[in-house]
Parts: C-alpha cells; structure tokens; sequence
C-alpha cells in the first residue's frame, strides 16, 4: 500500500484494472485514497516513506535481558527497511549497573540492524518528577531531540540559501514517527509499515496519535485463568473502542509524530496515566481536533505474571488501580475544555460528562449488575409485597441472560485470536471458552475492587506511587505471524 502513496499513478492503472460491479469495495478503497493523495498534494503536506524515520523509545526497567531481548528481535523482523529505524534504550541510573549490561548485550546483538542506536540513562530524583515511565521515555526523548538537532536531514545536501552561511538543510520534525513501547512489546511484522500509511496518508498528520491493538499473547497460557480473562477483557475493550473514533483514547504502546511529542511537551513527569495525560494536551493544544487512527497490526505485551500465583493477582490489582488511577486527569480535563476559547460548549460538556461516566461506571458498573435485582427489596421493606418485587428476579435473570449472548461471541473470538497452544490441546482450546464463565468474579475483583480504591484513594488526598508491573514468560512468545 505504501507503493500507492509513493506513486500515485498507480492508482490509476489499479483503477483501470478493478472491475466496479465485481470489486465494488476495492474499486471505492481505491478512489478515495486517489483524491485523498490529491488532497495532501494541493495542501502541501505530500509526502514519500523514504522521507519517514521510525524511531523506538524503548523504556525499561529492571526486566530480564530476555524479555527485553525477544522485544527488540521483533522490531529487527520488521518488514520494514531496518536503516530508517532508531532505537532509544531508555534505562533509570537506579538501575544502572544490571540496565548497562543488558544494553551492552543488546548493542552487540542489534547495534549493527538498525539506522542508528543510542542509549540513555534517567537521572533519579530530578525536581517535579516522579517515578515512572513518562520521566524516563521524557528524557530519553529529549536526548534524541539533541543528536536529531545536530544531524542533517538524511539524503539532504545544503540547501542553496543556506550554502553561504555552510549550513544544511535539518531534519524536520514531522519526518520522525515516534514509537513509545514497554519493554515487553513484541510488535506484528507488518507494524511499521502499516503505521508509515496511515502516517503518510492523514489529513494534518502531526495532529494525531496512531494507536495499535494491544493483545496480550506473549505469556497468555502461562498466566491464571482470571488473568487471563483480564488480558482479554482489555483487548476485546480496545477494539471495541477503536470502532468508535470520538471514544478512541491513548493507552500504553503508541506512536506519534516527534513534531506532536514536542508540541506537547513530551511525557508528563509529574504524573502516573502519561498516555491519557498526553492525549488531552494534544486535544488542547490542537484546539479539538487531536484523533486517534488505529493500527490494525497488533502489539503483543505480556499478561501480568509473578512468581506466586497471590504474587500475580497482587501485581493484577495493582496495575488495575493504576490505570483506574487516570482518573486523577479530572481536574486538568475540565479546567482546560473550560476555559479554552475555540471549542464550543457542547464539545466542553460532552467531553467532560464523558470522561466522568467511563470513570464512574468502571467503578460502579460490575455492583450495579450483580446486586441490582436485591437493592430495592434491601432499602425499601414495602416493595417486597409488590408484584415487582417478586418478578424483579425473574427480570433481572432474563435481561443477563440476554446480554450473555455478547460473552460467548467474545469466547468464540477468543478463540480464533489466541495461538493454539499444542502442549494445552483440546482442553487449552476449551478453557478459553469456560474461562468466560468466570466474568462475574473478574469484573467485581479485578475491575471495579481496584477503581473504586484508587478513586477513593483520590478523594481523600491519598499518593498512588508507580509501581512496575511483574511480568514474566515461561517460553518464549507464541507464533503471532
């Protein structure tokens, strides 16, 4: 596809090519994507994938060397041409001796693949930081900015105005896609080439962030049953979400444009939910029109494992928490949509409202639907002899079993999406359907338990420190070609 943006003629031999009546959808995909390049020329924003950098700020922190390993071969699978690939090792000094000998390792193994490679080390306790990924992946970005400042733009010779003064020509931002990716992400094949079109062919392309599908395929049959239907729970939300593009939000592995990342002032520091605080800068600064377009090739990250099966459910509930701990955003959400001059009021109340629900029913939705049908009878003695009240069971019973019909679609999905395990068999193949049946639990104890601790947590003034998820893999990732 890439091949159409670089040469748009040959859209048009496709086009002479497609057969209307038999091909209706590739003939349409094919003329849109015409007058979109034709667009992109006429507002001066053409351009071609040789003029793309990838680059990976790949921040860790003391995870194995293998696990880092595996990541970093994925990228160096890629299909994508390897030399217009950097990569950033992004590590903390409080982990500097084990961080620079994984990355000794890995320079020896990988230096050589890709265009260029660096790596950075986190000062500790540096003024208005606090521990966690976006201090890191901020400096590790800001160290990049320095070498991409003192290069010139590649294949760039000096530009005549700038000859007499012997300058060159430098790298523009917008010319560099910047990949933030955990240190367990295991990327498609297809990832970066994928992203590349969809960069290209955007409408205001600095403008929008390009978010991927996370599946959580790397150590998925080695976790527990519950954890697993967390895992799952999450990939089936975030491909629900991306159906719906005013919906769609930042969440964990993504890209952007290194003009976007320095636009927003990078990664809050100062803050633990750096991909939700990123999306609503951007959304600010860009006056409302900040989008997600999603990356139909997938990430694959690991499902919470630890060495004990309490270690794991501990390391689950408090991931949980602090992701539920983004709604902390509230205050910032508001005040800016509030006060900011170019948007109007209806965008300023159906954001706000929007971000107050998705927070309240996370915490409270799970409750609602199991003990609904016993509230009324608890808090009102005089309902219990109505008719209601003794058809509000048999109510209730009805309307989930109806809504259950949703659950074994996301089981027989489930199914097709995770690779087959052949040391599991046919009972792995049928756990992954009877695993559903354990929603209940899951969504009480490890989805609206934790919400509703880091949002009573918030209320009272209390601190959520960043804590690093426990991950771990018993064999290397399944086969996710």
């Amino acid at each position: 596809m890439i091949s159409y943006n670089d040469y748009p003629e040959k859209i048009d031999y496709e086009l002479k090519k497609t057969n209307q009546e038999e091909d209706p959808q590739k003939y349409i995909e094919l003329f849109y994507l015409k007058k979109q390049i034709q667009n992109l020329i006429q507002s001066g924003q053409y351009k071609k994938s040789k003029d793309i950098w990838h680059t990976i700020i790949f921040v860790t922190y003391k995870e194995s060397y293998e696990l880092i390993r595996e990541s970093i071969k994925s990228y160096a699978q890629s299909r994508y041409p390897l030399n217009r690939i950097m990569l950033v090792l992004a590590g903390e000094e409080g982990d500097r001796e084990n961080f620079l000998k994984t990355a000794k390792k890995i320079e020896q193994e990988f230096g050589h693949t890709f265009g260029h490679f660096m790596v950075t080390i986190h000062p500790k306790n540096l003024p208005g930081e606090i521990k966690g990924k976006s201090a890191n992946a901020t400096w590790a970005a800001k160290e990049l900015k320095k070498y991409v400042d003192q290069q010139p733009a590649p294949g760039a010779g000096r530009l005549p105005e700038l000859a007499a003064q012997n300058e060159v020509q430098r790298w523009p931002y917008d010319n560099i896609i910047i990949s933030n990716f955990d240190a367990d992400t295991v990327i498609h094949p297809w990832y970066f080439s994928e992203l590349t079109f969809k960069y290209l062919t955007a409408d205001a392309r600095t403008e929008k962030a390009y978010q991927p599908t996370h599946m959580f395929h790397n150590n998925i049959w080695d976790v527990p049953m519950m954890v697993r239907m967390v895992a799952l729970s999450c990939t089936f939300w975030r491909m629900a979400e991306s159906m719906e593009k005013d919906k769609y939000k930042s969440f964990s592995s993504r890209s952007l444009s290194f003009k976007t990342v320095i636009d927003v002032d990078y990664w809050d520091p100062s803050v633990i939910p750096e991909d939700s605080r990123q999306y609503w800068s951007a959304y600010i600064i860009y006056d409302g029109r900040h989008r997600l377009i999603p990356i139909y090739s997938p990430v694959y990250m690991d499902a919470v494992l630890s060495e004990t099966y309490s270690g794991t459910f501990k390391s689950q509930y408090l991931q949980l928490r602090r992701w539920a701990w983004g709604v902390c955003d509230f205050p910032f959400v508001a005040l800016n949509l509030w006060y900011h001059p170019k948007l109007s009021i209806w965008t300023k109340i159906h954001q706000t409202v929007d971000f107050l629900k998705n927070s309240f029913f996370w915490a409270t939705s799970p409750i609602l639907l199991t003990f609904t049908g016993f509230i009324p009878g608890l808090v009102n003695k005089g309902f219990r002899e109505t008719v209601l009240a003794y058809n509000l069971p048999q109510i209730m019973s009805n309307l989930l079993t109806f809504a259950s019909s949703g659950i074994i679609v996301c089981a027989l999905i489930s199914v097709t999406i995770i690779p087959y395990n052949p040391k599991k068999g046919w009972w792995g193949q049928a756990s992954l359907i009877l695993q559903w049946l354990l929603i209940p639990v899951v969504s009480l104890l490890l989805s609206a338990v934790p919400a509703l601790d880091a949002q009573t947590r918030l209320m009272f003034g209390k601190h959520l420190e960043y804590k690093v998820t426990a991950k771990a893999r018993l064999r290397e990732p399944a086969s996710n070609g």
